[in-house]
């Protein structure tokens, strides 16, 4: 619709607010494919990480974990585990049936990232680069 339609500028602010999608995340994501293992209580769980940022990252596990809860994830970086503890921050439950493609798992902070895994996240920024 052309600018000249709208009767004031408020009512132009307020369709162009409609159009910019607020991204909540601190951290750009990156994509990434980590075996990952899940230490919560006794018991260890298995997951794939599917991507990451600086302070998070997306597991993608079929265990629904606690919202708030905090226990060590190990990841496996260039052959090297790696120890994160994390904090669930939000859940993913697939949606519907055995053919959705929604993700299924948790949304998690990482409460004190080790040195190797910033580094990793480094070179996924740099890779992510394009020149023109």
């Amino acid at each position: 619709m052309a600018i000249s339609a709208y009767k004031t500028i408020d009512e132009l602010r307020n369709v162009e607010q409609l159009d910019v999608q607020v991204d909540r995340r601190a951290y750009e994501r990156y994509p990434a494919s980590l075996q990952a293992r899940l230490f919560f209580g006794n018991m260890i769980y298995s997951g794939k990480v599917t991507n990451i940022s600086k302070k998070g990252m997306f597991v993608n596990t079929n265990i629904r974990f606690p919202v708030n809860t905090e226990f060590m994830m190990v990841v496996l970086l260039n052959n090297r585990t790696v120890k994160i503890p994390i904090k669930v921050r939000r859940t993913i439950k697939r949606e519907s049936g055995y053919n959705s493609r929604t993700d299924c798992g948790i949304g998690v902070e990482l409460l004190d990232a080790p040195q190797p895994y910033i580094d990793f996240v480094g070179t996924r920024k740099s890779t992510r680069q394009v020149s023109y």
